[in-house]
């Protein structure tokens, strides 16, 4: 198992009440909520499932508003999904529910009341029947049922999926406990047993090497077995060092980290956050010692820089590139004037996907950007200026930029029920799905009871043809290409791509500019897509928002249109 399995739910915007309020040792307010909409029912005509949250760290995201327009800061509701539209005045957190009712899907949250967030004043403030708008969860884990034990590392903030965790059990597997309080007076009354373990650790700043530390600890003191699970929450920052350590010990599949807020400083920006952006000679260094094998070279015992020399085949002296590396904290100096991986290091050659951000298809396409000016100017593709090809032409013909595609078409798992809904809704009696997201697509739809969709990267034909997370990553006229090879496919045709970003994604700006240099267009609108469609002989009939700036364009061939068919 190399990532934890998910089970997805649909996201639906609530409105619910505070029912009671519960004052508890330290600075921990329970605020019980309670509600219609967290049974099933129907708002605009369109009906919404029960709220289920059935995994001990599931989260909802709770909606303030900066200036109290909560109606401006919440989503856009679809039948399956939701839009985080554009809101200047939106503020949102994260919470664990717990006790959740069966019946009526009741819950309670633990608001921490420290600092002055909004999520702290409006738990201070909250009494029977002042309302609360959340949204999900998105997901919730399924723990792998093959682990021996379980190991749990969180600060005050954890507590409330701790409590769960050891109430509910979902692994009936000894679990050891380390809790991490700024206060002394903060209550820990948890639940454990006889074969658990629980330990209280007093961090008045968080402390990412003490929190490491700490599972060394454990890891020493008791027998885990072959496969332990190891969960931690809490500030961001403080646990990179215990994510890094875990890197040669646990799998993938048996971790899950996960930072739930972070350090601000007296002006209220996030500890660390840049000002201009500076020259990335060191992303260049990392980039470069990962092509070279040098860091792989290192994995296996310390080498002295000539060894290295000599490892990687180098024909100049390495001492520039390695100092860099130095500097930036993948490698350290040991004895007899040699080099060896620091934590970080080991941890990036762990994380295939972290690797591919450094050497894969996402590093070219930043690259690619430096072209952008010229791109502007002449509008053409920064990436086919870079690369001599167009997108589609690369993706054809490298494996790496297929894949990549591939990878980015993963998040339609998350919107699996919008997909499900419009498929199903089309009655097509044989449906052929391509592009990246062609296999998971397919997958999604036989395991929801559409045995009539399959996959294909070839030649084929079909009443219905699904273009599956392609066209938003191409230029206009590759677009129109595209489009007018599915006529030979199919009669009607269902586009499925992104249309704008994702308005809650801090990096959505960014990401869109990526996308730049592969269409040297913005994010196409919906009109845009119909345009190009009418072009390549596609009559636009409908279109439906399946959440997170992707949506779902239905046609039809139009009847003059001379189609390969």
């Amino acid at each position: 198992m190399s990532r934890p399995e998910l089970l997805i739910h649909p996201l639906v915007v609530r409105t619910v009440r505070v029912a009671e309020v519960e004052d508890l040792a330290g600075r921990v307010r329970r605020v019980h909520l309670e509600g219609e909409q967290l049974q099933a029912f129907t708002r605009d005509g369109v009906s919404h499932p029960a709220f289920h949250a059935p995994g001990f760290d599931d989260h909802i995201k709770v909606i303030f508003a900066a200036d109290g327009d909560i109606d401006s800061a919440l989503p856009r509701q679809h039948a399956d999904g939701i839009e985080w539209t554009p809101s200047e005045n939106r503020l949102t957190r994260d919470y664990t529910p717990h006790s959740v009712a069966p019946d009526s899907g009741a819950f309670a949250v633990d608001f921490v009341l420290h600092g002055d967030g909004p999520a702290a004043r409006w738990a201070a403030d909250a009494v029977p029947g002042t309302e609360l708008s959340f949204v999900g969860p998105k997901s919730s884990q399924l723990l792998p049922k093959d682990a021996t034990s379980i190991v749990m590392i969180g600060d005050e903030t954890a507590l409330p999926a701790i409590r769960r965790f050891l109430t509910e059990r979902p692994l009936a597997v000894p679990a050891h406990v380390v809790v991490l309080t700024a206060g002394r007076t903060v209550a820990v009354e948890l639940p454990v047993r006889s074969t658990d373990s629980l330990r209280r650790e007093f961090m008045l700043e968080p402390d990412g090497e003490v929190i490491g530390a700490l599972f060394d600890a454990v890891d020493d003191e008791y027998d885990l077995g072959e496969r332990p699970f190891v969960w931690a929450a809490g500030e961001a920052g403080a646990l990179l060092p215990l994510r890094r350590r875990l890197g040669g010990r646990v799998g993938r599949g048996y971790r899950n980290i996960t930072g739930y807020w972070y350090l601000v400083d007296e002006h209220g920006a996030t500890m660390g956050e840049p000002g201009l952006p500076e020259a990335p000679v060191a992303w260049f260094a990392v980039r470069a010692a990962l092509q070279l094998g040098l860091l792989r070279s290192l994995a296996d015992r310390p080498l002295s820089t000539s060894e290295l020399e000599s490892a990687v085949d180098a024909r100049t002296d390495l001492r520039p590139l390695v100092e860099v590396l130095a500097t930036s904290g993948l490698v350290r100096a040991c004895a007899k004037n040699r080099w060896e991986l620091t934590d970080l290091a080991v941890d990036l050659l762990d994380d295939p996907h972290e690797v591919e951000e450094f050497t894969g298809p996402e590093a070219d396409l930043a690259i690619a950007l430096r072209h952008l000016a010229r791109s502007v100017r002449t509008g053409r593709p920064a990436w086919e200026l870079d690369t001599g090809l167009g997108f589609a032409e690369s993706s054809k013909a490298d494996a790496e930029v297929a894949g990549y595609l591939e990878h980015q078409a993963d998040s339609l798992v998350y919107l699996q029920h919008g997909l499900i809904r419009v498929l199903g809704d089309l009655r097509s009696p044989d449906t052929v799905v391509v592009g990246p997201g062609a296999a998971l697509v397919a997958g999604v739809a036989t395991e929801n009871g559409l045995t009539n969709v399959r996959s294909s990267d070839g030649e084929t034909s079909a009443a219905l043809v699904v273009s599956a997370m392609l066209l938003g990553h191409l230029d206009d006229e590759s677009a129109r290409s595209h489009l007018h090879g599915l006529a030979a496919i199919a009669p009607r045709l269902v586009v499925v791509d992104g249309s704008t970003p994702d308005g809650l994604s801090s990096a959505a700006a960014q990401l869109a500019l990526l996308r730049f240099s592969t269409t040297a267009s913005p994010p196409r609108s919906p009109r845009r897509v119909a345009e190009l469609g009418l072009d390549s002989g596609w009559t636009l009939r409908s279109h439906h928002g399946l959440g997170w700036g992707v949506v779902a364009y239905e046609f039809e061939l139009t009847a003059d249109y001379p189609s390969a068919r």
